[in-house]
């Protein structure tokens, strides 16, 4: 105890010593720290855009804190893309079946959505396609929703769908043999495919009306009446694909899992 008293007592002798002020001694390097504090919070809350969140980042989370932060968030865009998908997906199948009424003597309607797949032995990129949802008519299956399939197999209607057409056909017309028996299998004998664009003419997929053997097939007005309204479903199937697409994520400059592949578009004509 008296040692302590020694010594405060001689800090405050070498305090009274001392010619300039304590507070004049003690402004300008005070000032320095707090510029330095500011321009540090600055810093985190312009990038985490957030005053709150951007003074927790500076002052108080530790590595484990955000690693843990960055996993709540991943796990919050994840559950906000679950529910977005299904919304989509719902809305999807309500175009198809309203289309389905249109075409009261059709089987099915399909949708098959182009994207990237694997990578050849040259380095190229081979596009793929995927059939994510199908309605039936009353009595009929829907049949399997494919996936990963080669878009070779859409050679016979794709120039057309390129084109903004739709391509009315016969299956016994698909030159693709696997293509050919997937549909036979189902039933199919004609198949009626337009193409889902956006707005600025990019191809995302294709909607597919299939009518099964000894149903009856529309002709004239009819059919045209039907190609307008299955280019005006398709439309607006793309519209929903294309805001169905998840917004950046955290770590997609990597090879994150967490990160999702968007449909692959095909350039406008």
């Amino acid at each position: 105890m008296l040692e302590l008293v020694r010594l405060l007592r001689a800090v405050l002798e070498l305090l009274a010593s001392l010619r300039q002020p304590l507070k004049a001694l003690l402004i300008q390097p005070l000032l320095t720290v707090a510029m330095l504090l500011a321009l540090y919070a600055g810093w985190h809350i312009r990038d985490q855009g957030s005053i709150g969140f951007g003074l927790r980042v500076a002052f108080l989370d530790t590595r484990a804190g955000r690693i843990a932060y960055l996993r709540e968030v991943e796990g919050a865009m994840a559950q906000a893309d679950l529910v977005r998908a299904a919304e989509a997906d719902k809305l999807i199948d309500q175009l198809l079946t309203a289309l389905l009424q249109r075409a009261p003597t059709a089987a099915r309607a399909r949708l098959g959505v182009i994207h990237n797949g694997v990578t050849g032995l040259t380095g190229m990129g081979l596009l793929r396609y995927d059939i994510t949802n199908a309605v039936a008519a009353l009595g009929h299956a829907e049949g399997s929703l494919v996936q990963d399939r080669p878009l070779s197999e859409l050679n016979a209607v794709l120039p057309t769908m390129l084109a903004g057409q739709c391509d009315m056909r016969s299956v016994a017309e698909v030159q693709n043999l696997s293509a050919r028996f997937r549909l036979e299998a189902m039933g199919a004998s004609a198949v009626l495919a337009c193409p889902a664009t956006d707005v600025h003419g990019k191809l995302f997929g294709g909607v597919f009306v299939l009518w099964d053997s000894g149903d009856r097939l529309p002709a004239g007005d009819e059919l045209k009446s039907l190609t307008e309204y299955a280019r005006h479903v398709s439309a607006q199937i793309a519209t929903i694909l294309d805001l169905r697409a998840p917004p950046p994520q955290i770590g997609c400059e990597g090879a994150s899992p967490s990160c999702r592949r968007n449909p692959r578009r095909l350039p406008p004509t």
